[in-house]
């Protein structure tokens, strides 16, 4: 994976190596940069988005906000960063991207304490989370700092935020998989599953949900062996050979990681199972074009990335200015509407979305 990532109209994302980024940390330097710095060797990425307040800025306090994902490249994390930076501008806001390039927790503590010790600190911090616990001490020093701490799409133990963006309600993406499944295959069968690594929250949350699911509607339904393809399309597609040749019976291959998707139907396709073994997904729709086109991919659901990354924009905003509002209180986050905040299932959530399903006809309307 390149460590560097630019798009048509955006800032470059400059990169730094990990073994930098934890050495500036202890020494208490930056580790940002600016975009017209010349020089970075890549590693993990980093880049101010320069805004200044516009006429309908919302506050009168510039303020930056770094999003700090599970790692540099995913497509989904790309297209949160993306709309945080189109409403940035009317927030106030500018946005600083950064990440390692593996999914590891305490690689992602790392980036994080960069940030704190940095000479330009952020004013809040927007984490998806490999793990729920190793990068909690490295929150911890940001909220003691004077940083405020957000999570989105996937949580630490609550006390090390104060806010948490759920995609959607694990129940209900839960119960859009199976039903899909069963609308397509039947009830009977095993299911697939194919995550990114044992610790991510979010997708056991998700194999939690099935589980659970599959148990109360579907009794001759299993949800079987567990394929771990740590966020890459090629280990994946391993994954998935192992699960298609070890479970004769397998109805169906469940990709919830991004990179899981495209490596769940290589594999599918690879074997000849073509509509004999479905795949119904979870993930975004651009790195898929191509198995919508050919009729391969069954299903995929997930939400609009850009939509929430607005989200996080409008919450970073609230929580710096001290108005976001307690468990049972709402508020509005611009075109997208009125949000509630609750305790479940955790403290301090906000639910985004509905499971958004992505097909055949209505791919090609979203650009992540």
């Amino acid at each position: 994976m390149s460590g560097k990532i630019t798009s048509a109209g955006r800032v470059p994302r400059r990169v730094l190596p990990l073994a930098a980024v934890a050495a500036l940390a202890l020494a208490g330097c930056s580790v940002t940069s600016s975009s017209s710095s010349s020089s970075a060797p890549a590693a993990s990425a980093a880049a101010s988005v320069s805004t200044s307040a516009s006429a309908s800025s919302l506050a009168s306090t510039h303020i930056t906000v770094a999003i700090v994902p599970k790692l540099l490249g995913l497509s989904v994390f790309e297209a949160n960063v993306k709309g945080a930076e189109e409403v940035a501008p009317s927030l106030s806001e500018s946005i600083d991207y950064t990440a390692s390039v593996d999914a590891s927790g305490p690689d992602q503590a790392a980036v994080i304490m960069g940030l704190v010790h940095s000479n330009h600190p952020p004013q809040v911090i927007a984490y998806s989370a490999n793990d729920p616990t190793s990068e909690v001490p490295a929150l911890e020093a940001a909220a003691k700092a004077g940083i405020k701490v957000i999570g989105f799409d996937s949580d630490v133990t609550a006390s090390a935020r104060s806010y948490f963006i759920q995609d959607t309600a694990y129940p209900a993406m839960a119960q859009a998989l199976i039903n899909a499944v069963v609308a397509k295959f039947g009830s009977k069968g095993t299911i697939g599953i194919l995550s990114s690594t044992p610790d991510a929250t979010i997708q056991n949350a998700w194999i939690g949900a099935m589980r659970a699911y599959v148990a109360q509607k579907y009794p001759n339904l299993k949800i079987g062996p567990i394929g771990y393809g740590q966020s890459n399309e090629s280990i994946s597609q391993t994954q998935a050979t192992n699960l298609i040749n070890s479970n004769p019976d397998l109805l169906a291959l469940i990709p919830i990681d991004g990179d899981a998707v495209p490596g769940a139907l290589a594999a599918v396709q690879a074997l000849g199972k073509d509509g004999k073994i479905g795949v119904f997904g979870i993930g975004d729709p651009n790195p898929n074009q191509k198995y919508f086109a050919n009729g391969s991919l069954t299903g995929l659901f997930l939400w609009n990335e850009v939509g929430e990354g607005e989200l996080i924009a409008y919450v970073a905003r609230d929580i710096y200015d001290g108005t976001m509002p307690a468990a049972g209180g709402s508020f509005t986050a611009g075109s997208l509407g009125t949000f509630t905040v609750s305790n479940s299932p955790a403290t301090g959530t906000i639910i985004f979305s509905a499971p958004l399903e992505f097909t055949k006809a209505n791919y090609l309307k979203y650009n992540f």
